[in-house]
């Protein structure tokens, strides 16, 4: 009797066993999905195609009679269709209402208003027309006034050159509602840089 029982137990395990194992396959399956899948249910990708071309930048942190110099860049945008296949029509067009540009460095640090200017953000409204080979160009401060007054910018002096990455985020909505963002990167290399350089300034 108790070896019927425990050959009962012991299916029971394995049956359960199974099941758990399928429930973790089903997690990991799910967890492979990409991540514009997850992360929004518009049925446009919104794209950086390109920052400023994909030229490296050159801002300068003051002008020759000790100005600030703003740096604007303009980013190249588009709206792509997940399926290329299926209807796209205006309920998929983007209007772009924001973006925001952090910085970094590839030596690690990292701290906002010591090693790398503060993180901005700011409004703007662009159409971006989905579908087709459709783009639409959006001006941004890359790097403002402001932050040329602040440290670390305001420390250059003299030869230092100091280069960081500026990652751009850009965020709005299809007409018909749903949220959608893009981000890129650009490099940018600050210093005092002799008259007649040509730099990033709109």
């Amino acid at each position: 009797m108790w070896l019927r029982k425990a050959g009962r137990d012991t299916r029971r395990s394995t049956v359960m066993l199974g099941a758990a194992f399928a429930v973790a396959a089903g997690l990991a399956l799910g967890g492979c999905s990409a991540s514009y899948v997850e992360g929004d249910t518009a049925s446009v990708l919104l794209l950086i195609e390109s920052i400023a071309e994909g030229t490296p930048l050159l801002s300068d942190v003051r002008g020759d009679a000790g100005e600030i110099i703003n740096c604007q860049v303009i980013l190249t945008i588009v709206a792509r269709a997940k399926n290329p296949n299926g209807p796209v029509g205006i309920a998929e067009d983007v209007r772009v209402t924001g973006y925001s540009v952090a910085y970094r460095r590839s030596d690690g640090r990292g701290v906002q208003g010591l090693d790398v200017p503060y993180t901005i953000s700011g409004n703007t409204t662009i159409l971006v027309t989905a579908g087709g080979n459709a783009t639409a160009e959006l001006a941004i401060d890359l790097v403002r006034h402001q932050a040329k007054l602040e440290p670390p910018l305001s420390n250059i002096v003299g030869l230092q050159v100091v280069t960081m990455f500026a990652d751009i985020t850009v965020a709005g909505q299809t007409v018909s509602g749903k949220s959608v963002k893009a981000s890129g990167s650009a490099q940018v290399t600050f210093a005092d840089f002799a008259s007649g350089t040509t730099t990033c300034e709109g």
